[in-house]
C-alpha cells in the first residue's frame, strides 16, 4: 500500500475523534460539499429543464414567423419559397375574426383554421382532453378552458360562430356556421387562450366560397437558436414577413435561467472554497508537529504534501458519494412522481421539470474535485515548505 495514503488514512479519522475542533471542521466541510453537489445538481437540472420546457412549449404555441400577401390569399404551393435549412416546419393556416353571441353577451374571437399535419407538439403539450379522432373534422373545434368557462359550455356542446369579413367595398358581411366543441386546450398564455378558437381549415373555404388550396397565412416554426437570424435571402416582393412579438420576451426569459445557474453555482463553489481553506489551515496547524517529525525522519516536502492531499481525499470521497446518491435520487423522484408542483399560469407547466444529463453530472463532480484540490494545493505546499522542524520541536 502507498505510504502516504496509508499514513493519511490512519491519522485523519483518529485525529478527528480526539480533537473536537477538527472533528467539527471535517463534518462542516463534508456537509458543505454534499449540499454543494445537491444544490448544483438541482440548479442545473431544474434550470435546463425549465429552459427546455419553455423552448418546447412557448416556441410551439404558434409559429415564430407569419407570411402573408398584400390583399390576397396564399397558395399552398407557394410554401416552396420559404423552405430552408433553418426552418423546422411550415404550415398553412387561416385566422379569421369571429363573433359568438351567448347569454345576451357578444364576444369577439379569432378562428384559427389548421390542416391535419399542423405542428403535433402543440396538441401534445396543450390539448387537455383526449381527442378520439386523429384530426378535427369540418364541424369540430377546440376551445380554451378559459373560453368554454366564460361561455358556460361543455365538451360536446353545439355552438354557432359568426364569421366576420369585408367585401371589396369594405362593407361587413357575417356568415354563420354551427360547430361541435370536441376538446379543450390550455397554453397558459392569456393572449392566446383568451381569443383563439382552433378548427379545421377545410371548413373556412366553404364559408368564403374560395378554392381549397388558398390560405391566408404561412406559419413558420424555427428553433430557438435560429431566432433573429436572416432565414430568407430571396423571396418575392409580394410576400410580407412578420415576426411574432413574443420571441424577444422568450429569449430574455431563457437568458434569466442562464444567469440564475451561473449565480447559484458561483455561490456554491465560493462556499466550498471558503470551507476548504478553513479546513486545510486548521488541519495544517493541528498537524504541525507531525510535519516536523516527518521532516526529522527524512521525509521530503513532496511526500508530506502528498499526505495532506490524501487527507482531503479521505474527506472528499465519502462526500462525493453521498452528494451524488442523494442529488440524483431527488432528481429521479421529481422526474417520475412530480413531487414539486408549479403554478401553470406563471410557469406554463404544472410541476418542476428536471433535465438529467450525465455530462452535467460529470462536469459538476470534476469541478468540485478541481476546486477542492486547487484550494488546498498551494496553501499546503507553501506552509509545509516554510515549517522549520527544529523551531517546532523547540516550541513543543
Amino acid at each position: 500500500m502507498n505510504f502516504e495514503w496509508f499514513f493519511s488514512k490512519k491519522t485523519v479519522w483518529e485525529d478527528s475523534r480526539k480533537n473536537k475542533t477538527l472533528q467539527k471542521i471535517v463534518v462542516i466541510t463534508e456537509i458543505t460539499i454534499i449540499f454543494g453537489l445537491i444544490i448544483t445538481f438541482l440548479t442545473f437540472s431544474i434550470g435546463f429543464g425549465l429552459k427546455k420546457t419553455i423552448k418546447d412549449k412557448l416556441l410551439n404555441i404558434r409559429g415564430q414567423i407569419l407570411i402573408t400577401k398584400y390583399n390576397s390569399f396564399l397558395s399552398v404551393k407557394e410554401k416552396k419559397f420559404f423552405k430552408t435549412n433553418l426552418v423546422k416546419q411550415i404550415h398553412g393556416i387561416s385566422e379569421n375574426n369571429v363573433i359568438i353571441s351567448r347569454n345576451k353577451k357578444t364576444d369577439r374571437y379569432i378562428f384559427k383554421g389548421l390542416y391535419e399535419d399542423y405542428n403535433p407538439i402543440f396538441f401534445q403539450y396543450f390539448l387537455i382532453t383526449k381527442h378520439k379522432k386523429k384530426l378535427l373534422s369540418n364541424n369540430d373545434i377546440f376551445l380554451s378552458k378559459k373560453i368554454i368557462l366564460s361561455l358556460g359550455l361543455d365538451i360536446g356542446s353545439n355552438i354557432k360562430i359568426d364569421f366576420l369579413f369585408f367585401d371589396k367595398k369594405g362593407n361587413p358581411i357575417i356568415l354563420s356556421k354551427k360547430f361541435i366543441i370536441s376538446g379543450l386546450y390550455e397554453t397558459g398564455i392569456p393572449e392566446f387562450d383568451d381569443v383563439y378558437i382552433i378548427g379545421n381549415i377545410k371548413s373556412i373555404p366553404k364559408i368564403y366560397g374560395c378554392k381549397k388550396d388558398l390560405i391566408k397565412k404561412f406559419e413558420i416554426f424555427i428553433s430557438y437558436e435560429n431566432i433573429g437570424k436572416n432565414l430568407f435571402k430571396k423571396i418575392p416582393k409580394e410576400f410580407v414577413v412578420q415576426n411574432v412579438q413574443n420571441n424577444h420576451d422568450v429569449i430574455n426569459w431563457i437568458h434569466i435561467f442562464d444567469s440564475n445557474i451561473i449565480v447559484i453555482s458561483f455561490i456554491v463553489f465560493a462556499s466550498v472554497i471558503i470551507n476548504m481553506i478553513v479546513f486545510i489551515l486548521i488541519l495544517l496547524l493541528e498537524r504541525m508537529k507531525t510535519i516536523a517529525i516527518l521532516k526529522i525522519l527524512g521525509a521530503k516536502n513532496k511526500i508530506i504534501h502528498k499526505i495532506f492531499l490524501y487527507y482531503i481525499m479521505q474527506v472528499l470521497i465519502p462526500s462525493l458519494i453521498i452528494g451524488n446518491v442523494v442529488g440524483i435520487t431527488l432528481l429521479i423522484l421529481q422526474k417520475k412522481f412530480h413531487l414539486i408542483s408549479l403554478n401553470r399560469t406563471q410557469y406554463f407547466v404544472d410541476f418542476v421539470p428536471v433535465y438529467i444529463n450525465l455530462y452535467h453530472i460529470l462536469i459538476i463532480n470534476f469541478s468540485v474535485i478541481f476546486v477542492c484540490f486547487i484550494t488546498i494545493f498551494f496553501p499546503s505546499f507553501f506552509f509545509i515548505k516554510k515549517v522549520s522542524a527544529i523551531k517546532v520541536m523547540e516550541f513543543e
